[in-house]
């Protein structure tokens, strides 16, 4: 696997934030990226939705998300207000455990991404997430699950007849089904 200190070498916007411009990327990095889970921000929720826009706090049980941006760009504008700074299509970033952000997609952005321990070592818990099994996108933030088979929002849509009876899903878990409210009736 590869360790942090290859990236280091990086821009550090930010304390727990190293970013590797694309022209220097490590062809290893590269090719060990695109083997883990594909996210899009697309499918991820945003407030106001297809704003682009979203806050993400890196604080799970991991030390560090290290990501390639394959296409799109975004600022990301650090949460105890440090300095704004882009990231755009083909750099390479690690966000550290305890960073804070709020996101501003400014094009569609899609990267891979996984989560690594203190040793440098993946976090096995997290190396396969939910991507959806049509188009490999990340879907952990929703998705739907069909015959054993994770499908995403989008690929869902483009075949909801295909699909039907798919089990709704938000982060792994199922989303209970709306009841249809009942019509009251009016007093004459």
């Amino acid at each position: 696997a590869l360790v942090p200190e290859k990236l280091l070498v990086s821009m550090a916007p930010h304390e727990l934030c190293t970013v590797t411009a694309a022209a220097d990327v490590p062809d290893d990095f590269k090719a060990l990226a695109t083997a883990w889970p594909l996210w899009d921000s697309k499918t991820h929720p945003q407030k106001p939705r297809g704003s682009g826009k979203f806050r993400f706090d890196y604080n799970g049980t991991y030390a560090s998300e290290r990501v390639l941006i394959m296409s799109g760009a975004a600022t990301l504008k650090p949460t105890d207000g440090s300095p704004s700074f882009d990231i755009k299509a083909g750099d390479a970033v690690t966000f550290w455990n305890g960073f804070s952000c709020d996101w501003r997609v400014t094009k569609r952005m899609t990267k891979h991404y996984a989560y690594y321990s203190e040793d440098g070592k993946p976090e096995e818990e997290y190396e396969t997430g939910i991507a959806c099994d049509m188009c490999s996108a990340d879907c952990f933030a929703e998705s739907y699950l069909f015959e054993e088979m994770d499908i995403c929002p989008t690929c869902f849509k483009k075949d909801e007849a295909r699909f039907e009876g798919a089990e709704h899903q938000k982060e792994g878990e199922a989303v209970p089904a709306e009841q249809p409210q009942k019509k009251r009736k009016q007093k004459a």
